[in-house]
């Protein structure tokens, strides 16, 4: 979490009802992700777990939460968004792995059409004595 990001009254009087965290990915969050958690999947799940306010937000390595606040994410919101991210995790990594099979599907097919062509052009020879033999 950035707490440089916190706003600087907290726990006075002064302090917001809601506001923004900010927190650190481990990696930089790969487009298709960045999609998942901005959608209204995502939200829709928030919601319907009891945080109708908040909003997920990727700003570089940073997972903007707005409209929360510490409280919340201590006592539930930060589960819920463990469970999405994990949830995103999870999906991506079966598609890389489908994308990955499909790629090497791909690779066997290229390599054995290759070969074919190969072989064919392997069994041409321009040789005047074999006209006979073809006719």
């Amino acid at each position: 979490m950035l707490l440089d990001s916190l706003p600087s009254n907290l726990l006075t009087d002064q302090a917001p009802e809601k506001y923004l965290v900010a927190v650190v990915f481990n990696r930089r969050a790969e487009p298709e992700e960045v999609d998942f958690l901005t959608g209204t999947g995502v939200s829709d799940r928030l919601r319907s777990a009891g945080y109708p306010d908040v909003e997920l937000n990727v700003v570089n390595r940073r997972l903007e939460i707005s409209n929360t606040t510490l409280e919340e994410l201590r006592d539930g919101l930060s589960v819920a968004i463990a469970q999405e991210l994990s949830g995103v995790e999870q999906e991506f990594e079966r598609e890389r792995v489908a994308r990955n099979a499909q790629f090497r599907k791909d690779v066997d097919a290229e390599t054995k059409r290759a070969e074919a062509v190969q072989l064919l052009a392997q069994s041409i020879t321009f040789d005047p004595a074999r006209v006979e033999t073809l006719i």
